[in-house]
């Protein structure tokens, strides 16, 4: 499989590029960039054998076999359905659109062409996401009676970096914040309650909180999705010169299921194998259970899914009908908190 690059992204390397290395009959073939300068240096560096002058030319390549699209938010759609009218299945970052209106007309697209398109919630893919639900669903920790999910990354960027522009579909809730509604919706669908934001721009959120009820029972739900340090930025320059002593780098990414016989902690879904794995506690606080994680990243274990789907007709975790019901829970929040749904291009 022949994958080309949207964009000359910061991701590419850990989403697509590394991965694609320790998989057998995977190539990154080609990359475009709107700078086509920028799109030659990152082939340079990270060894594509193919630049491209245009997404448009990339598209066309008949030496392009599937697309990865980690372009800025507010261009997932657009691309996606160019890509797949292109006969190109797409692996797209998260979050899938800019809103759920465009993650409904990707969906149309992919089943109007019969191609797949798998989002990128890396997490998903790894072997703990489905032991963690098979968990809970064998009564591992009794009945769920509330689930907490907070996502936390630290950010040198400016304001002008994609995830603080409204114009690109930027926001915490969009990037933090779609990985913990995706952990929560792993117990089942819910409604919003209640939310609240913090802005670092005009209608750009760097905080956001929400409350959430579970439908299938009496279930409820808390997520956290914020960026640390983005009022740092400013005095500390470079992001290259930062000095870590003088900046916020906390980081927090865990999911926690409480039942009514004990709680299961799931540390840093979104890099197992660095974390703690999986803990089930008894009312008691002792522990009943420690799995670790295998040691995989979660990136590899998502390339793999999305080669076997493309091309043995395997399982996509991540389906269009997921991302629509994960982005009208994004839109959900973002309304909750009083602030408006982001748009695409």
């Amino acid at each position: 499989m022949r994958i080309g690059m949207l964009g000359a992204a910061w991701i590419g390397p850990m989403g697509l590029i590394e991965p694609a290395n320790e998989i057998d009959g995977v190539e990154v073939a080609g990359v475009a960039a709107r700078d086509p300068q920028r799109a030659r240096a990152y082939a340079a560096e990270h060894g594509i054998p193919m630049v491209f002058d245009s997404y448009d030319d990339l598209l066309g390549s008949g030496e392009v076999d599937a697309i990865y699209n980690p372009l800025p938010n507010s261009h997932h759609a657009r691309w996606t359905i160019a890509a797949l009218e292109a006969g190109k299945p797409v692996l797209l970052e998260k979050p899938y659109t800019a809103n759920a209106d465009e993650a409904r007309q990707v969906a149309d697209a992919a089943e109007q062409t019969g191609l797949v398109v798998m989002e990128a919630y890396h997490w998903r893919f790894h072997p703990q996401a489905d032991r963690a639900i098979e968990l809970v669903s064998s009564g591992a920790v009794g009945e769920v009676t509330h689930v907490e999910a907070a996502m936390v990354f630290p950010s040198m960027h400016g304001p002008d970096d994609i995830r603080f522009r409204y114009d690109l579909a930027g926001g915490a809730l969009m990037d933090t914040g779609s990985y913990a509604l995706s952990n929560l919706r792993a117990f089942g669908e819910l409604d919003v309650v209640r939310a609240e934001s913090e802005e670092m721009a005009p209608d750009v959120d760097r905080r956001t909180t929400a409350e959430l009820r579970y439908r299938n029972g009496g279930a409820t739900a808390s997520m956290l999705s914020e960026f640390t340090g983005t009022d740092q930025k400013a005095e500390l320059g470079d992001p290259e010169d930062i000095d870590p002593d003088a900046f916020d780098f906390e980081f927090r990414a865990e999911v926690v299921v409480n039942g009514t016989e004990g709680q299961l902690h799931i540390d840093n879904p979104l890099a197992p194998m660095w974390g703690r794995g999986l803990t089930i506690t008894d009312p008691n606080g002792e522990t009943v259970l420690q799995e670790a994680a295998e040691p995989v990243a979660t990136y590899t274990c998502q390339l793999r899914a999305f080669r076997t789907c493309v091309e043995d007709g395997g399982p996509n975790l991540y389906p269009p009908s997921e991302s629509i019901k994960t982005m009208e829970l994004i839109d959900a929040v973002y309304e909750a908190a009083g602030l408006p749904v982001r748009v695409g291009v």
